[in-house]
């Protein structure tokens, strides 16, 4: 088995690369899996702009980085240089300064993920407010079409989550120009699928997804987008399919939103999107906004 694997990825890089670069990752991938004694190391396909653009379903322009500090901070800085008409998609080895709600930092080291975030126009957009379902759906299902035998699941409101624990999140951002009006929607993605150790503060909190002995990442980046662009249209199919893929509902949690804390079960998602919660005392509440901070087991 060993040796089909290996016969297949010699094969897929000289035809499909540059000669020297594919040797030079080739041969790393083999010494890394000799060396370490694995009989199946997850490979990540190299990112590649022209890979992802040929995938995809509608036109868009694509730049792929080795490191950048935000694909969101970099949208948001240049939308102004892209389409006012069509999506416009970063996607990132690493980043330096990868950010998440609250800005909090997303931990984004190379090799391990893709981190990629899409310039919308908002006549994109059929709903704005729906736009984090939206992707966690979307993102949900390329992962569980490309990855068998994980559990992929979505909690409240931007976190995926692999056998429980968070593997990826999203972060949707406004793009106002001058006159305050907003143009553009920028939806930043952000997946792990082999992290060696996270830091402390994400421990027994972080996962990763895993995908065998190798995965596209450009392919899963294009089956997200494939998806996402259509979705967006359609505004009343976001929900129901939200509900099917989240996990939230049934459990005990403590909601947190500015000054305001409830803990109860939460139960659903009202259209809005906004997580309904009933606390001990029956009393029904509603989130817009906020953090499930603690579910209780």
């Amino acid at each position: 088995m060993g040796f089909l694997i290996s016969l297949f990825f010699f094969y897929y890089f000289f035809v499909s690369s540059d000669l020297l670069a594919s040797l030079l990752y080739y041969f790393s991938f083999i010494l890394y899996n000799e060396l370490n004694n694995y009989s199946e190391v997850l490979l990540l396909i190299p990112l590649n702009a022209d890979s992802i653009s040929s995938s995809l379903d509608f036109p868009a322009s694509v730049e792929v980085f080795d490191e950048i500090d935000s694909s969101n901070a970099y949208l948001k800085r240049h939308f102004s240089e892209f389409s006012a008409s069509e999506p416009s998609l970063v996607v990132a080895d690493s980043q330096s300064g990868g950010y998440g709600k609250f800005g909090r930092v997303f931990f984004s080291p190379s090799d391990s993920g893709v981190y990629f975030s899409v310039l919308l126009p908002v006549e994109l957009v059929e709903d704005v407010s729906l736009l984090t379902l939206a992707a966690g759906v979307c993102v949900c299902r390329a992962l569980s079409g490309m990855i068998s035998g994980r559990d992929f699941s979505l909690k409240w409101v931007n976190d995926i989550l692999v056998d429980g624990l968070k593997c990826g999140g999203i972060l949707a951002e406004s793009v106002v120009d001058d006159s305050g009006r907003m143009r553009f929607v920028v939806l930043g993605i952000g997946v792990n699928f082999s992290v060696d150790a996270f830091p402390d503060e994400l421990a027994g909190i972080a996962g990763h997804s895993g995908a065998g002995a190798s995965f596209d990442r450009n392919v899963f980046v294009a089956s997200v987008l494939n998806s996402l662009v259509p979705l967006l249209q359609k505004a009343d199919s976001i929900v129901p399919a939200f509900r099917q893929l989240c996990s939230t509902f049934g459990q005990r949690v403590e909601v947190v939103a500015g000054n305001r804390r409830v803990v109860g079960q939460a139960v659903d998602v009202d259209d809005s999107g906004a997580l309904v919660v009933i606390d001990d005392k029956k009393n029904r509440h509603l989130f817009n906004s906020g953090e499930v901070s603690k579910i209780f087991i």
